[in-house]
């Protein structure tokens, strides 16, 4: 059977951030029970129309924050989940925020089958946390951390942020440390966005932000690089660092142009070439039948599919093998962009292996990143 990786989605959290755009809000105990009851419905729809065909290779369970959930709602997605068709050795990844983490949800991800927790501190520093609207502290966040470890998880990721309003080399460095300190398996540190419509938005335009200069910025990413990297953490991703054996298949899949399945609100998918998604609005999708999710078809031609294996690949720091794209793709990829590689590679932007079977970003590739996947967009037929 061919491989899938399985996303569900939930939109609800216990205080919205400042800088948050993704597709969540705070929701009362009957909010929440009728959207996983319509979830339910979701998952056993997909369930049946994948059996035979596809196995669950990565379950990820996010959001929003998954821990906002009441134990036995997030049991119940549990056993659904569980009536999937699974690999042989399969990655389940749930986020969780600290000062929602309780033991019992922590015994609740055991029984699910959980084998791996994405906790988000963003910042061990209060008043950055405060700037943020996160509704933790970084002494709630190791009660988190330490709670996971007691009870046998043994993969957990970290989302770090830079760039946040307030914030210095030294106290992002500082925020490092601290982290590095706990030793999780995988960490992920991510600048920050000013998203649309987000209260950081507006605040921005009135020039109540003070966000760290360029050269900050630069200097902290760096430092994130050669930190993580002296302490035996393998940049795999722009932002993604992790032990050997411990980068997120889940990511992964994403990156490599593999087929997934998003389940719940606004959730995305990729499967047969198509991608589509579900209803955005909350009233709309508990409202529908299992079969009526969907709202956005697109299937792509092979141009955009080309495109985006490119766009994707180069996000990882090992670059796209050309092996994969020839086999995919039925073409040459040193043909098709004959009149872009030299002058990338010339420039510096782009590396490629020894063999000619690689290609991938340099340091200062990455840097300007936008503009080196720009030459990569191939005229419409």
């Amino acid at each position: 059977m061919k491989k899938i990786a399985l996303y569900i989605h939930v939109p609800f959290c216990v205080q919205k951030c400042l800088y948050c755009d993704f597709l969540s809000a705070p929701a009362g105990r009957e909010t929440q029970r009728r959207y996983v009851d319509t979830l339910m419905l979701e998952l056993a729809y997909w369930q049946q129309r994948l059996e035979g065909q596809y196995e669950v290779d990565t379950v990820f369970i996010g959001g929003g924050t998954p821990t906002a959930l009441a134990p036995e709602l997030l049991e119940e997605i549990g056993v659904a989940i569980g009536r999937f068709s699974f690999s042989s050795a399969p990655e389940y990844t749930i986020e969780a925020n600290p000062g929602t983490v309780t033991s019992e949800h922590v015994r609740t991800m055991k029984q699910m089958g959980v084998n791996r927790v994405s906790l988000g501190v963003q910042s061990a520093q209060p008043g950055e946390l405060q700037q943020l609207g996160r509704i933790h502290t970084y002494e709630s966040f190791a009660e988190s951390y330490h709670l996971l470890r007691q009870q046998g998880f043994d993969n957990i990721n970290v989302d770090l942020m830079a760039d946040i309003p307030g914030q210095t080399l030294a106290s992002y460095s500082d925020t490092l440390d601290k982290i590095l300190a706990l030793q999780p398996e995988h960490i992920s540190s991510y600048s920050l966005i000013i998203e649309e419509g987000t209260p950081f938005e507006v605040m921005y335009q009135q020039g109540k932000l003070q966000i760290p200069s360029e050269e900050t910025d630069r200097q902290m990413y760096v430092l994130t690089k050669e930190r993580l990297e002296s302490q035996g953490y393998d940049r795999y991703e722009i932002s993604n660092y992790a032990r050997e054996g411990y980068a997120c298949r889940h990511n992964l899949t994403y990156w490599q142009m593999g087929e997934y399945l998003g389940i719940g609100l606004g959730a995305s998918s990729y499967m047969g070439g198509v991608r589509f998604s579900n209803e955005r609005n909350l009233t709309q999708y508990v409202s529908q039948k299992a079969d009526q999710h969907v709202v956005e078809r697109h299937p792509l031609s092979k141009r955009e599919e080309m495109e985006e294996f490119v766009f994707l690949g180069l996000r990882k720091t090992q670059g796209i093998a050309l092996g994969d794209y020839q086999r995919r793709f039925h073409v040459d990829f040193h043909e098709i962009y004959q009149h872009v590689l030299p002058q990338l590679l010339e420039n510096g932007l782009l590396a490629e292996s020894e063999k000619r079977d690689k290609i991938y970003l340099t340091n200062y590739g990455i840097d300007v990143s936008n503009t080196v996947l720009a030459e990569f967009l191939l005229d419409e037929e």
